[in-house]
Protein backbone atom coordinates (compact mmCIF):
# COMPACT_ATOMS: atom_id res chain seq x y z
CA UNK A 1 0.00 0.00 0.00
CA UNK A 2 1.43 3.37 -1.07
CA UNK A 3 1.55 6.14 1.46
CA UNK A 4 0.54 9.62 0.52
CA UNK A 5 2.59 12.64 1.52
CA UNK A 6 0.99 14.98 3.93
CA UNK A 7 -0.19 18.46 2.94
CA UNK A 8 2.71 19.98 4.88
CA UNK A 9 5.23 18.03 2.76
CA UNK A 10 3.67 19.31 -0.47
CA UNK A 11 3.91 22.96 0.65
CA UNK A 12 7.54 22.80 1.70
CA UNK A 13 9.86 24.69 -0.74
CA UNK A 14 12.30 22.61 -2.72
CA UNK A 15 15.91 23.51 -3.55
CA UNK A 16 14.72 24.35 -7.07
CA UNK A 17 12.29 26.92 -5.65
CA UNK A 18 15.17 28.61 -3.84
CA UNK A 19 17.20 28.83 -7.07
CA UNK A 20 14.29 30.46 -8.90
CA UNK A 21 13.83 33.04 -6.13
CA UNK A 22 17.56 33.87 -6.13
CA UNK A 23 17.64 34.20 -9.93
CA UNK A 24 14.65 36.59 -9.94
CA UNK A 25 16.17 38.69 -7.13
CA UNK A 26 19.54 38.90 -8.92
CA UNK A 27 17.85 39.96 -12.17
CA UNK A 28 15.86 42.67 -10.36
CA UNK A 29 18.98 44.09 -8.68
CA UNK A 30 20.90 44.07 -11.99
CA UNK A 31 18.05 45.91 -13.73
CA UNK A 32 17.83 48.55 -11.01
CA UNK A 33 21.58 49.19 -11.14
CA UNK A 34 21.58 49.44 -14.94
CA UNK A 35 18.70 51.94 -14.97
CA UNK A 36 20.18 53.99 -12.14
CA UNK A 37 23.52 54.43 -13.90
CA UNK A 38 21.93 55.65 -17.13
CA UNK A 39 19.53 58.16 -15.55
CA UNK A 40 22.18 60.86 -15.03
CA UNK A 41 23.69 60.68 -18.51
CA UNK A 42 23.50 63.59 -20.94
CA UNK A 43 22.00 66.10 -18.48
CA UNK A 44 22.63 69.68 -19.63
CA UNK A 45 21.63 72.91 -17.87
CA UNK A 46 21.06 76.02 -19.99
CA UNK A 47 20.98 79.45 -18.34
CA UNK A 48 19.01 82.00 -20.37
CA UNK A 49 18.89 85.66 -19.34
CA UNK A 50 16.44 87.94 -21.16
CA UNK A 51 16.28 85.55 -24.14
CA UNK A 52 20.05 85.09 -24.49
CA UNK A 53 21.91 81.94 -23.41
CA UNK A 54 24.66 83.04 -21.04
CA UNK A 55 25.89 79.63 -19.87
CA UNK A 56 25.53 75.89 -20.41
CA UNK A 57 26.72 73.14 -18.09
CA UNK A 58 27.08 69.42 -18.75
CA UNK A 59 25.99 68.37 -15.27
CA UNK A 60 27.06 64.76 -15.78
CA UNK A 61 30.63 65.85 -16.55
CA UNK A 62 31.13 68.23 -13.60
CA UNK A 63 33.59 67.01 -10.99
CA UNK A 64 32.92 69.67 -8.38
CA UNK A 65 30.86 72.78 -7.62
CA UNK A 66 30.80 75.63 -10.18
CA UNK A 67 29.52 79.12 -9.36
CA UNK A 68 28.21 81.70 -11.85
CA UNK A 69 27.73 85.31 -10.74
CA UNK A 70 25.07 86.99 -12.90
CA UNK A 71 25.76 90.70 -12.39
CA UNK A 72 24.10 91.77 -15.66
CA UNK A 73 20.64 90.94 -14.35
CA UNK A 74 18.26 93.54 -12.91
CA UNK A 75 18.73 91.84 -9.53
CA UNK A 76 22.19 90.22 -9.28
CA UNK A 77 22.14 86.52 -8.46
CA UNK A 78 24.45 83.54 -7.98
CA UNK A 79 23.93 80.16 -9.65
CA UNK A 80 25.59 77.04 -8.30
CA UNK A 81 26.03 73.83 -10.31
CA UNK A 82 27.29 70.51 -8.99
CA UNK A 83 27.57 67.08 -10.56
CA UNK A 84 24.00 66.17 -11.55
CA UNK A 85 22.19 69.25 -10.18
CA UNK A 86 21.89 73.05 -10.30
CA UNK A 87 20.22 75.82 -8.25
CA UNK A 88 20.05 79.56 -7.68
CA UNK A 89 22.10 79.96 -4.54
CA UNK A 90 21.19 83.58 -3.82
CA UNK A 91 19.38 86.45 -5.47
CA UNK A 92 18.51 90.03 -4.60
CA UNK A 93 15.09 89.81 -6.30
CA UNK A 94 12.09 90.65 -4.10
CA UNK A 95 10.20 87.33 -3.99
CA UNK A 96 13.10 84.87 -3.69
CA UNK A 97 10.94 82.19 -5.36
CA UNK A 98 13.88 81.17 -7.56
CA UNK A 99 16.05 80.56 -4.49
CA UNK A 100 13.29 78.63 -2.71
CA UNK A 101 12.88 76.34 -5.73
CA UNK A 102 16.05 74.57 -4.62
CA UNK A 103 17.99 72.02 -6.64
CA UNK A 104 16.91 70.87 -10.10
CA UNK A 105 18.31 67.50 -11.12
CA UNK A 106 16.01 65.90 -13.71
CA UNK A 107 15.49 66.51 -17.40
CA UNK A 108 12.52 68.80 -18.00
CA UNK A 109 12.84 70.74 -14.75
CA UNK A 110 13.19 74.53 -14.80
CA UNK A 111 14.12 77.24 -12.34
CA UNK A 112 12.64 80.62 -13.21
CA UNK A 113 13.39 84.07 -11.82
CA UNK A 114 10.63 86.28 -13.24
CA UNK A 115 11.97 89.69 -12.14
CA UNK A 116 15.29 88.93 -13.85
CA UNK A 117 13.74 87.18 -16.86
CA UNK A 118 16.12 84.29 -16.16
CA UNK A 119 15.37 80.63 -16.90
CA UNK A 120 17.49 77.60 -16.09
CA UNK A 121 16.33 74.57 -18.10
CA UNK A 122 17.52 70.99 -17.74
CA UNK A 123 17.61 68.87 -20.85
CA UNK A 124 18.77 65.33 -21.29
CA UNK A 125 17.93 61.85 -22.35
CA UNK A 126 18.78 58.29 -21.50
CA UNK A 127 20.78 56.48 -24.21
CA UNK A 128 18.45 54.33 -26.31
CA UNK A 129 15.35 56.46 -25.67
CA UNK A 130 13.09 57.03 -28.63
CA UNK A 131 12.88 60.72 -29.47
CA UNK A 132 10.26 60.54 -32.24
CA UNK A 133 6.90 58.89 -32.66
CA UNK A 134 6.42 56.79 -35.76
CA UNK A 135 3.09 55.68 -37.02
Amino acid sequence: MATRSSAADRRRPTPGDLLVVLAVAAAAVALLLALRQESGNFLTASVVLDGETIAQYDLAALTGPVTLEVDGALYPLTIQAEPGRIRILESSCPGQDCVHTGWASQAGQQIICLPNRLVISLEGRIPGDIDAVTG
